[in-house]
């Protein structure tokens, strides 16, 4: 087992500073963040049962165990292989601590990890960098550093880390429609079939949006259900969507995660989102300290809309990072 003084050293330069302004105890609440991915470096038990349930032809358990693998500087990472959406076919090796800076020196070095992991024939790496990284998707085979001379890995988001301190937005400016939403607890069963068929007519229009986000099932919504979070969103009366949030402390902030916002296509694009969203900051009872947040894809322009208009931010990003002479994520 790693000292926890020892990641938090490494980790401190990779949280983002507003995170540090919210919540005091921010050290403390990402060591244990962190701890489990840190119990489980030379797993063999764990590793066999994850190579057992995904059924590729890598024998060795500590393969698929997280690892603490030595840098060339002195340093070390601490990471693991993973796959996106469980596919098989896009291995990428996931870094859940290193003492490598999140500049394009340090996410160079990261790179030696891809040679740790080759028996997976990893696509890229992920880190998760403070701040917005969208900046550096376009033009395409835009590299971090590269404006230093550097031609630095290639830096492309996966997921935005959107999140707002929960006494913030219930001050801020209220949406025109806010009186007309009402948040109705609901069950399990019945909001996932409602949310499943919500998705299924927005992806007609939109096939992009299985690259976005999925519809949470009925177990996906149990806790938030049991915390009393998980609401039937109705305008003026009438059913229009499903909204849930669960408390997760996460990247070192306290609060509570959104699980779940979807509206039907009768109710988009009129400012109901945003007063949903702060019906349910109403709704959480939160600490002085407390946030909401949740994961947005960088392309979803009217979900950071709506998060913005909510008084939230992009805090960090979930990083897809790729070594010369990898193919990248698809």
């Amino acid at each position: 087992m790693m000292r926890n003084t020892d990641v938090l050293e490494a980790l401190a330069a990779w949280v983002p500073p507003v995170v540090r302004q919210w919540n005091p105890r921010w050290e403390a609440d990402v060591a244990d963040w962190v701890e489990p991915d840190l119990s489980l470096v030379g797993d063999a038990a764990w590793g066999a049962t994850v190579r057992d349930a995904v059924q590729l032809p890598v024998a060795d358990p500590l393969a698929w165990a997280n690892r603490r693998v030595e840098l060339s500087d002195g340093g070390w990472a601490v990471a693991g292989i993973r796959f996106r959406g469980r596919d098989v076919t896009k291995p990428f090796v996931d870094v859940i601590a290193t003492t490598a800076t999140p500049d394009a020196d340090g996410l160079g070095r990261l790179a030696a990890l891809m040679e740790h992991y080759a028996a997976f024939a990893p696509l890229c790496l992920r880190v998760h960098l403070p701040g917005d990284r969208r900046s550096h998707v376009r033009p395409p085979g835009d590299r971090l550093g590269a404006a230093a001379g550097g031609g630095g890995p290639d830096v492309r988001p996966d997921q935005l880390v959107v999140a707002g301190r929960v006494q913030d937005m219930r001050v801020h400016p209220r949406s025109a429609r806010s009186a007309d939403v009402e948040l109705v607890p609901t069950t399990p069963d019945a909001a996932a079939e409602h949310a499943a068929t919500l998705y299924a007519g927005i992806r007609r229009a939109r096939p992009e949006l299985d690259e976005w986000a999925a519809p949470s099932d009925a177990d996906g919504l149990e806790s938030a259900a049991d915390e009393g979070l998980l609401f039937a969103v109705t305008v003026d009366g009438v059913p229009a969507g499903i909204v849930a949030a669960e408390r997760d402390d996460a990247y070192g902030m306290t609060g509570f995660a959104v699980q779940e916002i979807v509206l039907d296509d009768a109710h988009r694009g009129q400012g109901l989102g945003t007063a949903t969203m702060q019906r349910l900051a109403d709704a959480l009872p939160a600490a002085p300290d407390d946030v909401l947040w949740g994961h947005i894809h960088p392309d979803n322009a009217a979900s950071l809309a709506n998060a913005e208009s909510t008084g939230r931010q992009v805090v960090s990003t979930l990083t897809w990072v790729t070594p010369e002479g990898h193919p990248g994520m698809p």
